[in-house]
């Protein structure tokens, strides 16, 4: 197994190789890094991780400014131009969240309702890799 570098060692934490923010970040980053972080189990993500869990922290502080400048902004011109730019950093926070696996569902997933138990149902037709357009089996 080959050795880790310090840069790699310092960032895993004291408690059972939970991840530390990068140094760097903006103090308001690092909390919202470590949130992330302890928001799910430990070993949920791993050092490879660290650069989307930095730009997902850097994501979630700027939405929040943007959303109380959006609050004090005066001027519908101002809204409007403020409005497209937390679109756009909200919809960045949701796809790294996703990749992150940072939702509920990614938490405790449900239990399919569409599970098929082996057997319960017999096929009506052939299975549609051996379909032929003149109707007769190969």
């Amino acid at each position: 197994m080959p050795r880790k570098s310090a840069a790699a060692l310092s960032l895993v934490g004291p408690r059972s190789g939970e991840l530390e923010p990068p140094p760097g970040l903006l103090p308001a980053e690092r909390i919202a890094f470590v949130v992330a972080v302890r928001s799910v189990k430990p070993g949920h993500f791993a050092l490879e991780d660290v650069p989307l869990l930095v730009a997902y922290a850097s994501a979630t502080v700027q939405e929040r400014a943007i959303s109380r400048e959006l609050g004090e902004a005066e001027t519908e011109m101002a809204k409007a131009g403020l409005r497209a730019a937390h679109g756009r950093v909200a919809g960045s926070l949701v796809r790294l969240a996703r990749a992150l696996r940072l939702g509920a569902m990614a938490r405790a997933p449900a239990p399919s309702r569409h599970r098929r138990l082996q057997g319960t149902v017999e096929a009506s037709a052939a299975p549609p890799w051996e379909y032929e357009p003149d109707g007769k089996p190969n």
